[in-house]
């Protein structure tokens, strides 16, 4: 039976999930998927591939998903206590791409050799991982530490660029928001220690400047006296966001001003307060 390219992509797609899902067969089948992955490539572009790769595309399609080799090894515990944790982590495969992907190598190499404890004390980590995934499934979210989590998703995303862990950190977080979940004392407080330098600049300014008061703007045009602050420091997607040589960040944090008559979100470069001798001068005290 002749197959179309679209066919052989879905099929194709299909199997190689199929064998993901357990690392033990993914690595025992390491060549078999970048068999399947080359083809399903080529079969994008347009390319065909040479009838005999077809036709052993076809073969393994039809043989579907492969049984795990004979071990007559026995494996330590904690491989196998990992083995169950990877497979918590699997139901959330962007977050935990990375501990997937390794867990998944050291537990394959664990049913067939004895692991050193480093290796040991890494699937450790991994475990605790997935023990905080299942708790936070039958946690309720917590109005005020979600209102919390929210103001250091929305900070992070103030950063050009995290560190792999402190973004893991905020993501935790911000999964946590998105599927409506609640999430540990550890959690939040690694969500606090990731953003800990723009948690403390908003702290700061949340502390200099509130609403009613009235400060000096230095933005485009004359300098500007006696303009109201109309709310604290707000972050959000203003435009002409933080810019680095690897991208720029998706918000800023500003402070939300009246200017002749206008709503201006201005950067606090832009901001100044008054001493006590300045509002006097001018008749404000």
């Amino acid at each position: 039976m002749r197959k179309s390219k679209q066919q052989r992509i879905s099929e194709g797609l299909a199997l190689i999930a199929s064998i993901k899902q357990d690392p033990v067969l993914a690595k025992e089948q390491s060549w078999l998927l970048r068999f399947l992955n080359d083809l399903v490539t080529k079969f994008q572009r347009g390319k065909g591939g040479t009838s005999r790769q077809r036709s052993l595309f076809d073969e393994k399609i039809a043989a579907g998903v492969p049984a795990r080799k004979v071990n007559t090894h026995i494996a330590q515990p904690e491989v196998l206590v990992a083995e169950a944790a990877l497979k918590v982590l699997q139901a959330q495969p962007t977050l935990y791409a990375w501990e997937i992907r390794v867990g998944g190598e050291i537990v394959a190499n664990g049913l067939k050799y004895n692991l050193s404890a480093k290796q040991l004390i890494l699937l450790d980590t991994f475990v605790k991982k997935a023990e905080q995934v299942e708790a936070q499934t039958s946690m309720t979210a917590d109005p005020a530490k979600t209102a919390e989590a929210k103001l250091l998703v929305d900070l992070g995303d103030t950063y050009i660029g995290l560190t792999a862990k402190k973004s893991k950190d905020i993501d935790i977080l911000r999964a946590a928001i998105a599927q409506g979940i609640g999430f540990s004392d550890e959690q939040l407080e690694a969500g606090r220690v990731a953003v800990s330098g723009e948690l403390k600049k908003y702290n700061k300014f949340k502390k200099w400047y509130t609403p009613g008061m009235l400060v000096r703007y230095r933005g485009q045009g004359p300098i500007r006296d006696m303009v109201l602050v109309v709310d604290g420091p707000q972050i959000a997607d203003f435009g002409n966001n933080g810019r680095g040589y690897y991208g720029s960040a998706s918000k800023s944090m500003r402070l939300p001003l009246i200017v002749d008559g206008a709503l201006v979100h201005a950067h606090f470069s832009h901001v100044s307060r008054y001493t006590k001798k300045e509002l006097k001068a001018l008749g404000a005290e």
